[in-house]
């Protein structure tokens, strides 16, 4: 007894010891390998960069490398994956087991008659029988089916496929905003590569005139005022350029990390050296605007799947009140010498309802109604807010569209007066410091132009954003950065001219959108079945 108590307290310790958990932390050496391998992998997943890179390229190699825009494109697979998980659920349960029993003697027991509601008392000399074999093999088949559980299977089955269309749609919108971010990075970091070239010659002619300013001073051929004065307004200038170009220094990075580049990768836009500055052209009516984003927008449509949701919702709710009918069979075998059937069969049904559900039908029914009033609301103030947006977008393109404008000929006038301040410098007609400060107002001119220039493009764009207009074709995934950059140049002639519809796909490309539609395509079989 003693062994046994000390067998048992020596085996708990042992648990309890074995059970203690103490941090550990991650090896060095794992780290640095794992920080190598995303190196590695970071640069696979990039094309390499021939040539110059415009608008078109930046966008496609940056809806294709962009890690921002890849999570949405995981997301949208993991739902795709749940709603394969849940059709699954629809099937019957078929559970297999086998098992064997072992005893170290016979479960013998005696029976004793029940009298006047008493057990008679048992004998001086019991009979005792056995009915089961000290060691024995079992197993069996059964197959369970819950008539309720396979409706709420299909009905969360339909809810997780609208759930995977919701996904979809948010990676529809991730792509919008990746676009509309490039476009922004491209023209700014097309206007930094462009002045920072000037930046640096004005920069070392204002640096020369305040050393020039010093040394007067220092031989006192101008009153210390003077000198002081004409310093202070050229130290002015210094610092408005330091701070223009620490402004520009970055524009050209954060198009990098866009596109998905390492840092420190070399590349040149098309812009910078030949730099067109074409108003884009908006030809497309108001009307059909407003029309195009409440068809299209990936929110909106967000919004319908969310009203299916919620009606499914409504409907399992009532479908858990109704009875459960639980059908099961199952084929069963036991290797007992005394059981005169060894191997059989059973069927079996059974109905189970909790009665006190009925109470709760008034209730479900008006959180029901209330829950799709509040979809349909949903979905009423997002189309307000969608329609609202693209007012807003049209208003602030043909705003950007006036500043340009305006912005062009401030331009044209700095860039005049410099011109004149150099010729009558030349002729010893100014002072080299309004050379200077005209040439720093021509540079910040041309900075306001290429801004205007940029917030004009962003606002053009926004407004093919706001109606929900897809750039990217389906199945982009599947093409090179050149095919997805010849299409995205193909579709802005198109929305140019007008064309708002989508051109017939190509055999392969329709190919792609089939594999990339393939959980969609479950879910219609799903309901079918």
């Amino acid at each position: 007894m003693m062994f046994k108590q000390t067998l048992v307290a020596s085996s708990l310790v042992l648990a309890i010891s074995g059970c203690a958990v103490s941090p550990e932390s991650i090896p060095t050496r794992q780290i640095n390998q794992t920080v190598q391998a995303d190196l590695v992998q970071l640069g696979a997943e990039q094309e390499a960069i021939q040539g110059h890179i415009g608008l078109e390229d930046a966008i496609a190699r940056a809806v294709r490398n962009n890690r921002d825009k890849k999570l949405k494109a995981l997301e949208s697979a993991m739902e795709q994956g749940q709603l394969e998980l849940v059709q699954h659920e629809m099937l019957p349960s078929l559970a297999a087991s086998a098992g064997y029993s072992a005893r170290s003697n016979y479960a013998a027991s005696a029976s004793v008659a029940f009298q006047d509601g008493r057990p008679e008392p048992l004998g001086d000399n019991p009979s005792y029988s056995i009915s089961q074999e000290k060691q024995r093999t079992t197993y069996d088949l059964a197959l369970s089916w819950n008539v309720l559980d396979f409706g709420l299977s299909y009905v969360r089955a339909k809810q997780h496929a609208d759930r995977y269309l919701i996904a979809r749609e948010r990676e529809r919108k991730a792509g919008h905003n990746v676009v509309q971010e490039v476009r922004g990075a491209y023209w700014r970091a097309v206007s930094a590569e462009r002045l920072l070239q000037k930046i640096d010659p004005l920069v070392a002619q204002a640096s020369s005139a305040l050393n020039d300013s010093r040394r007067v001073e220092l031989l006192q051929l101008r009153s210390p005022m003077e000198a002081l004065y004409y310093q202070r307004e050229l130290l002015d200038v210094l610092r408005a350029l330091q701070a223009l170009k620490q402004d520009l220094a970055n524009a050209k990075t954060e198009l990098a990390a866009l596109m998905g580049l390492k840092p420190g990768t070399a590349f040149e836009l098309t812009d910078v050296a030949s730099p067109h500055f074409v108003v884009p052209k908006m030809t497309v009516e108001l009307s059909a605007m407003e029309e195009r984003a409440l068809n299209q927008r990936p929110e909106l449509m967000e919004t319908y799947y969310q009203q299916r949701i919620s009606a499914a919702e409504a409907r399992a709710a009532l479908l858990k009140m109704l009875p459960g009918i639980t059908l099961t069979a199952g084929a069963y075998h036991d290797s007992s010498d005394y059981l005169l059937n060894q191997d059989w069969t059973s069927l079996g049904a059974q109905v189970s309802w909790n009665l006190l559900d009925v109470f709760k039908v008034g209730a479900e029914r008006r959180l029901a109604k209330t829950r799709e009033a509040l979809a349909e609301e949903q979905r009423l103030a997002s189309s307000m807010a969608v329609l609202t947006q693209v007012h807003l977008a049209r208003i602030r393109y043909e705003e950007s569209r006036k500043s340009f404008e305006l912005a062009d000929r401030y331009l044209d006038v700095a860039g005049r007066i410099s011109e004149q301040t150099a010729n009558a410098a030349r002729l010893n007609r100014t002072s080299e410091l309004d050379l200077i400060r005209e040439s720093l107002n021509a540079l910040l001119a041309e900075l306001r132009r290429d801004v205007a220039y940029a917030d004009l493009q962003n606002s053009y764009g926004r407004i093919f954003m706001s109606m929900g207009m897809d750039l990217l074709p389906e199945g982009y995934a599947q093409h090179s950065v050149q095919q997805l950059s010849e299409t995205i140049a193909t579709r802005f002639e198109r929305w140019q001219r007008g064309e708002l519809d989508a051109p017939e796909a190509n055999p392969e490309s329709t190919v792609a959108a089939e594999q990339q539609d393939a959980a969609a395509d479950g879910a219609v079989r799903a309901e079918g079945a």
